[in-house]
């Protein structure tokens, strides 16, 4: 007979079992809370994505860089601009008329550069120029027959008709504004080899000095996310208006001011940067059997200081204004943001010039060509067309002995 206890308290298995698929239900309401929560919170940042690109849109005048944010480079608020965007470089689309800082409307060729078109393979009997570099490569503030790559070949071209042997010489104009060494690298291998040059200008260093580098992981999480969220942009920008760098993008300027270590941070970074990009253009250059021609590259902070009030005296030359640089942050221990540029900016010019002597390819020292003409350089970096013409006959006299000069490498 059994124990009445027994009868009425379960046994252990029968409690284990009740308690088990007592909890599942719980369980489950968990995982679907969470669950919800997270599409809520991805259902609310689309939605704060979407917001921010269609409200671009419209602030921007219908804008259609703004919807695509992310996908298409930088354009301005007219639609034009850096709207053809490449694995790692950008650049302008063709056969479209634009003005781009420049004093008349100016046409892309069929490759979405500034000049005449070209075509991709190289004609017979001709000697291929291709100039890299970036806004004053272009010819920002220049006339399509201002800029030095239409300079430089207009030398040539006088040249011949006045009885000069050997090949027509071509030039193109690679240069595209905004452009750092990353990007003309990858514009290099990408396409430019492409287009069978004998000789490569080099030009640029400024876009590479005038931004930071990221320094920690968060930062360049920052800027890949600044890269591809219109929302997260508009964000960036408010905090900046505010007067904080917090959150970083490409375009985001130095600081303030720097101290002495903030400055020999930045300073390696864009060393290392710089080395790293123009070594592997230059090995690669000479494996293809290309030339290649450096050109060291004047700024100014001058017009920085000038809109700060703090522009006095004569306007000084590159050499004499990064020693002043030098000097206040040797003994005042720090910089204003836009020195540090400048700062920056010299030491890539001297890393140019080593590269230049350790690959045994020919410098041509545009910093010494504008010294006694400062008010050639028209404004940060850009050049007057009278200075390009100074550089045009400099890079003509560098590389006329080059063509077909024994030992110097071109293509075959």
């Amino acid at each position: 007979m059994s124990s009445p206890v027994s009868s009425v308290v379960p046994d252990d298995s029968a409690r284990g079992a009740s308690a088990s698929s007592g909890s599942l239900p719980r369980r489950a309401s968990v995982a679907q809370k969470l669950l919800l929560s997270l599409f809520s919170l991805l259902a609310f940042a689309a939605l704060l994505e979407i917001g921010a690109r269609v409200g671009s849109y419209l602030y921007y005048g219908r804008n259609p860089y703004y919807l695509f944010y992310g996908f298409r480079s930088w354009t301005n608020e007219q639609g034009e601009g850096h709207s053809d965007k490449r694995a790692g470089y950008f650049k302008f689309p063709a056969h479209e008329e634009m003005r781009y800082g420049t004093p008349e409307p100016f046409r892309t060729n069929n490759h979405g550069f500034r000049g005449p078109d070209f075509e991709a393979r190289k004609p017979p009997d001709t000697y291929r120029i291709v100039c890299l570099g970036a806004s004053s490569t272009f010819g920002y503030t220049n006339r399509d027959q201002g800029t030095y790559p239409f300079l430089l070949e207009k030398r040539f071209a006088e040249a011949r008709a006045a009885g000069a042997s050997g090949p027509r010489v071509e030039v193109i104009n690679a240069g595209i504004p905004h452009l750092n060494s990353s990007n003309i690298r990858a514009l290099l291998e990408q396409e430019i080899f492409g287009y069978e040059p004998d000789l490569i200008t080099f030009y640029e260093g400024y876009n590479d000095a005038t931004y930071p580098l990221a320094e920690t992981r968060v930062q360049r999480w920052s800027r890949a996310a600044d890269e591809y969220s219109a929302a997260y942009a508009a964000l960036r920008k408010l905090v900046e208006k505010l007067g904080s760098r917090a959150m970083q993008g490409r375009w985001t300027r130095y600081q303030p001011g720097m101290d002495l270590a903030a400055v020999g941070r930045q300073l390696g970074l864009h060393h290392v940067m710089l080395r790293e990009n123009l070594s592997a253009m230059l090995l690669a250059a000479r494996e293809r059997g290309v030339d290649f021609v450096l050109v060291k590259q004047p700024v100014t902070m001058w017009f920085e200081a000038q809109k700060r009030g703090l522009a006095s005296g004569p306007r000084p030359g590159y050499e004499e204004e990064y020693r002043r640089v030098e000097e206040r942050l040797r003994t005042e221990g720090a910089i204003p943001g836009y020195e540090a540029t400048l700062y920056v900016h010299h030491a890539l010019m001297e890393l140019v010039e080593e590269l230049a002597r350790e690959h045994g390819f020919p410098l041509v020292d545009n910093v010494a060509l504008l010294e006694g003409h400062v008010e050639d350089l028209v404004t940060t970096v850009h050049l007057s067309e009278a200075a390009n013409e100074r550089l045009a006959s400099a890079l003509h006299e560098t590389i006329a002995p080059r063509i077909g000069a024994p030992g110097a490498p071109r293509n075959q």
